[in-house]
């Protein structure tokens, strides 16, 4: 199934998306409701298409164009596009690859022979940490910035244009409260709902 990366007129607006069927019937029918032509940018077949799609919109995320509830909309300029695509296209490519070798060896019997690690082992090991140190930096980051944006909007319905949040009153039950300060009640109760549940 192709994910495709359309360009909107000559401007550095693109929309990507993917489709079952053909890309030029897509692009017929978003000309509808279109005020400006779009063409075919690029185009990226693969047989992950949600994880291909899904790595596009995240990774153009700060760039997204909300227009009417679509959030398929990205501004970029097109070189830049293009090094987004290939840079894609790359780190797919290896990591099927990967993916592959590592199915075939799952079919195999595992020895106990230790290997000693290369230079590039001993490269790709640092580059794993230190993406997971960033990562774990920008979760927590991440989580900071969403909740001062959550203050900032307090009981209104979100910022214009930047977010939106919405606070829900939620309501639990104590059951060690209840049990504590009305232990008569809880074990009527209890009783109760054990019945409900055994003549089921």
């Amino acid at each position: 199934m192709p994910v495709y990366i359309l360009q909107e007129g000559q401007s550095h607006i693109f929309k990507i998306g993917r489709t079952t069927g053909d890309v030029e019937d897509v692009i017929r029918t978003l000309h509808r409701g279109n005020s400006q032509p779009l063409t075919l940018f690029d185009i990226v077949v693969t047989d992950q298409e949600s994880a291909c799609e899904a790595f596009f919109h995240r990774r153009l995320r700060s760039k997204r164009v909300v227009r009417g509830g679509g959030r398929e909309f990205f501004e970029s300029e097109p070189t830049e596009m293009r090094r987004t695509i290939a840079s894609f296209r790359q780190m797919f490519e290896e990591l099927e690859a990967a993916q592959r070798a590592i199915s075939e060896l799952s079919k195999q019997q595992s020895s106990e022979r230790l290997l000693e690690p290369t230079p590039e082992d001993e490269e790709l090991l640092q580059r794993l940490m230190k993406n997971k140190e960033e990562q774990e930096f920008l979760r927590f980051e991440c989580e900071l910035i969403e909740s001062k944006l959550k203050q900032r909007i307090g009981t209104a319905a979100g910022l214009r244009g930047v977010a939106t949040w919405r606070t829900q009153l939620t309501r639990r039950f104590n059951e060690s409260l209840f049990r504590s300060s009305d232990p008569e009640r809880y074990e009527v109760l209890l009783e109760r709902y054990h019945r409900l549940d055994t003549t089921a």
